[in-house]
């Protein structure tokens, strides 16, 4: 399915969910790469009573990662939960400071706009029982192929000037 095909199949759904709601929380998951942003992109394009959230902006830096916890432990989940609760019970625009992956800081300002009805935040591991599931008053897990997306990400990844070398290159 093409992605405009998506965010309106989606953006039908989730008009659907929002009906005589007064705020409505739906979290986006799915394999890395798969087109969670992109979805919510055009969701917000779509839909003007949508704020999109992108669970990237609030990476820790990385002296904050702890090693025995990598996986699980390089997002700032008390900020994101913070930041969900907020949108639920304010309407008022929400600033704060996302992750700038030039400078590895929580150092770049965004302001949120919360008069919106609906808050869609997008990222891995959205569903995780220990993590943030608790906030979502909607999930959509986007499924694809994993050989491709790998293929595409690998790709836009290179595009942008990174270069890709052997694991034992120096």
């Amino acid at each position: 399915m093409k992605t405009e095909e998506l965010a309106l199949e989606a953006n039908s759904k989730i008009e659907v969910w929002a009906n005589n709601k007064n705020k409505l929380v739906i979290a986006i998951d799915g394999y890395t790469g798969v087109g969670k942003t992109t979805l919510s992109d055009n969701l917000v394009k779509l839909n003007p009573e949508i704020v999109a959230v992108h669970f990237d902006d609030f990476l820790l830096p990385h002296k904050e990662v702890k090693n025995e916890d990598f996986e699980l432990g390089y997002n700032d989940y008390p900020v994101i939960e913070k930041l969900i609760n907020t949108f639920r019970i304010s309407s008022q625009p929400h600033n704060t400071r996302i992750f700038n992956p030039i400078s590895g800081a929580v150092d770049t300002p965004i302001t949120y706009d919360f008069s919106k009805q609906i808050l869609i935040i997008d990222g891995v591991r959205m569903f995780h029982p220990k993590l943030l599931d608790h906030l979502w008053d909607r999930r959509v897990y986007l499924e694809g192929d994993t050989n491709a997306i790998d293929k595409r990400r690998i790709e836009r990844e290179t595009a942008v000037g990174q270069q890709v070398l052997p694991r034992n290159s120096p």
